[in-house]
């Protein structure tokens, strides 16, 4: 009788696991950051999504303020909405995911997260994907954006010292 009960846990478990979207849709209400952005659901809820896969500069950094602006402007050209295939959630129940937003009049969706990469506005972020390394590499052989610069410093070591 009791492996049936916990049977039963565990199935009703799962299924409460699996009832939670694997995507989010919605309109930017904010971009915070070069790979930080901020979605509205259709019930009026906001969604802090960090772009999985990338480190973007930060704001008091070269080229953080850059990276944000070029973040804006791609969503911008896009009409602020977009799709996130969630990767997972954080602690705090903010989603990490792959942001896609239509090209206008097609129904084609842009990888934005590897936007930023290509246009060397955040760098590949190989501890949560590697997905983003080869098109690092593209950037800094095109010197774009932040690679113009000769000893660009990566956002998690001038976390470490901000000078």
């Amino acid at each position: 009788m009791n492996k049936i009960f916990i049977v039963c846990i565990l199935f009703s478990l799962s299924s409460l696991l699996q009832a939670a979207p694997k995507e989010l849709t919605g309109r930017i209400s904010d971009v915070p950051n070069g790979d930080t952005i901020i979605v509205t659901d259709e019930n009026n809820k906001k969604h802090k999504v960090y772009l999985l896969g990338i480190d973007a500069p930060e704001l008091k950094q070269a080229f953080g303020k850059q990276s944000r602006d070029y973040l804006d402007r791609l969503l911008f050209a896009r009409n602020y909405h977009v799709k996130v295939v969630i990767k997972k959630r954080t602690r705090a129940n903010n989603i990490v995911g792959t942001v896609f937003a239509a090209d206008m009049n097609s129904s084609q969706y842009a990888d934005i997260n590897g936007m930023m990469v290509m246009a060397g506005y955040a760098w590949a972020n190989p501890r949560t994907s590697k997905q983003y390394v080869s098109i690092e590499q593209i950037a800094r052989n095109r010197k774009a954006g932040l690679w113009e610069q000769k000893n660009p410093v990566p956002p998690w070591k001038w976390r470490k010292d901000p000078k």
